[in-house]
């Protein structure tokens, strides 16, 4: 079984009944706090592509390209300080996100080439004051063209693309828990697709 075969079983999510039950330590972890963040969406026409890999056929059909980590790269991050709030401050950074382009040739072959994005972003957000343990701008991304052309071995394409910008922080915090999770035993898929035959009788009933 796992955790949510059985509904008697111990397991994550709504709690149902007093939550107070069964809280009965508190455990240090260590863990990435979130202080601050925003979310960005935006819709990018027009952006070229340039697929990395010399070696593949020029492409005639586009037919995808999508993020491939959702992990972005920052570089040129600045942190302003807003003197009139000087618990928030302006970030400005360049994010970088990997593609995977997807193409046919003209023989109507597929091949997949790898291509990035580039953009800024310019927000403001929460920052805390000076201590020992710092704090990191960190970004997350999500990037998607289902819409592109091939103009003169060029690919541009219409990106949708979804950007978070963190405050993070290192930190070990105090939590109240319900002590272990004990794993449940697993089920075999083979045993759940054969269940109804091996419930079957070995010999037919008769009268």
């Amino acid at each position: 079984m796992s955790f949510y075969s059985d509904g008697c079983h111990p397991r994550p999510g709504p709690i149902e009944c007093n939550p107070l039950v069964g809280l009965n330590h508190r455990v240090a972890v260590n863990v990435s706090r979130i202080l601050d963040s925003c979310i960005q969406k935006d819709t990018v026409e027009n952006m070229h592509l340039c697929i990395n890999e010399r070696d593949l056929p020029e492409p005639v059909r586009f037919i995808s390209a999508e993020s491939t980590q959702t992990k972005a790269l920052i570089t040129d991050l600045s942190v302003t300080r807003i003197e009139e709030r000087p618990t928030f401050a302006r970030v400005c950074c360049d994010i970088t996100v990997p593609l995977e382009v997807c193409f046919e040739c003209a023989e109507g072959r597929r091949h997949v080439g790898t291509s990035q994005i580039c953009g800024s972003q310019d927000v403001v957000l929460y920052v805390p004051g000076e201590s020992v343990l710092p704090f990191e701008i960190v970004a997350i991304a999500s990037c998607s063209a289902p819409v592109g052309t091939v103009v003169n071995g060029r690919i541009i394409a219409t990106l949708c693309t979804t950007t978070i910008i963190k405050v993070v922080t290192d930190s070990d915090i105090l939590i109240p828990t319900y002590g272990f999770a004990p794993p449940p035993p697993a089920v075999s898929f083979a045993e759940d697709v054969c269940r109804g035959f091996f419930e079957l009788p070995l010999y037919p009933l008769g009268k």
